[in-house]
């Protein structure tokens, strides 16, 4: 988080972070990598994918008389659940998982609860606060006494009774979608019944399957939730495999992955300090791109790096060490008139598949070039 690594001091943020680092933990050794293990035994590779969809399933199908909270908790303990058994490689950390896709899915288990609709000393839930203004009876009583009444509703009330229908209508829908899917499970022979008979004029079609078509609306919050969390542990995927494959060209290129680390870091620091930074901001750039105490570089929050309106000078050339991926696009750079930029297809196909042989040769090619200038 960019924000609390920015404006939270360090001396707060390390107790915080080591209670957090001792909870993930405490709940990755007791509860996500044990259930990883066992879905990687139980569950082939080929249906992994099926997975976050069973979850989904799982969170509608939840009984509605649970309070919101239960339910919240559960749909997004089923989520979680779904998401590690989709992942092939079986780890079970907490930092693989999708943050945003269990809070989705904790808000529609939330929504699904009765409480929202029913709920409340007015058993109307959460429409019972809905104030429409001044009732009849309550602006007879006000005439009667001198008081001008007036039935009018302020903007704040207002927005407040949009939001408490906007909240109860989605619930609603969430409760639909469960009522829904129960009545299929009743009759499974609905699902493949044909309606037959509509008037092409009127836009209807001749044939229609009206038991899919509401199994589909049930369906769809859970299939585009579920989707979404199978392309997330895909690209987790190629992340990883991107990383490995990395790690192999460098081996192939005869360093091994920390003299490489310790190479870059050399490079940054030698930029920076002739560029006169100071030694603060030296460790500073170095924590964004995670290098200050070891690891690839790459920045951690994603976005650009910050180099507090400072810049390397790379005016004479040079090979860019920095940042979180290639094509992200997250190094600041200026350039002039007539210099051309190579890209990180082409240096590595310069070193034959190395981006480090890449670079040295495009140096080689750069100085001989210069020379003849």
């Amino acid at each position: 988080m960019a924000w609390y690594d920015k404006y939270i001091p360090k001396e707060l943020k390390k107790p915080v972070d080591e209670v957090l680092d001792f909870g993930s933990s405490v709940v990755e050794k007791g509860i996500t990598k044990p259930f990883a293990s066992l879905s990687d035994k139980l569950i082939p590779n080929e249906l992994r994918f099926l997975a976050p969809y069973a979850a989904g399933i799982g969170t509608l199908m939840l009984p509605p008389g649970m309070n919101m909270m239960t339910r919240a908790l559960l749909a997004s303990m089923m989520n979680a659940g779904g998401q590690i058994a989709a992942d092939e490689s079986a780890t079970g950390e907490l930092g693989d998982l999708n943050k945003l896709s269990m809070a989705i899915a904790g808000g529609l288990g939330a929504l699904g609860s009765q409480d929202v609709t029913k709920g409340g000393a007015s058993g109307e839930g959460i429409r019972g606060g809905i104030d429409t203004g001044t009732t009849a009876r309550e602006a007879a009583i006000m005439k009667g006494s001198g008081v001008d009444p007036n039935s009018g509703v302020g903007f704040l009330q207002g927005a407040e009774n949009v939001g408490r229908e906007g909240i109860g209508t989605l619930s609603d829908y969430v409760q639909g979608t469960r009522s829904s899917l129960a009545d299929i499970g009743k009759d499974p022979g609905s699902l493949f019944k044909v309606k037959k008979g509509g008037n092409l004029l009127k836009g209807e079609s001749p044939i229609s399957f009206p038991g899919a078509t509401k199994a589909a609306g049930a369906l769809a919050p859970t299939l585009s939730l579920g989707t979404a969390d199978v392309a997330y542990e895909a690209a987790i995927d190629a992340q990883n495999l991107f990383d490995e494959t990395e790690a192999a060209e460098l081996a192939e290129a005869g360093a091994s992955l920390e003299e490489i680390q310790n190479a870059r870091r050399a490079a940054i620091r030698s930029s920076m300090l002739a560029a006169q930074f100071t030694e603060d901001e030296i460790l500073n750039t170095l924590d964004q791109i995670g290098l200050k105490n070891g690891g690839i570089a790459s920045l951690k929050d994603g976005g650009m790096l910050n180099f507090g309106g400072r810049e390397m000078d790379l005016r004479g050339g040079g090979f860019v060490p920095i940042g979180r991926k290639e094509r992200a696009d997250d190094v600041p750079a200026r350039l002039s008139k007539n210099e051309f930029v190579m890209t990180a297809d082409a240096v590595r196909a310069a070193g034959g598949g190395s981006v480090n042989k890449g670079a040295q040769r495009m140096y080689d090619i750069m100085n001989r070039l210069e020379a003849r200038a």
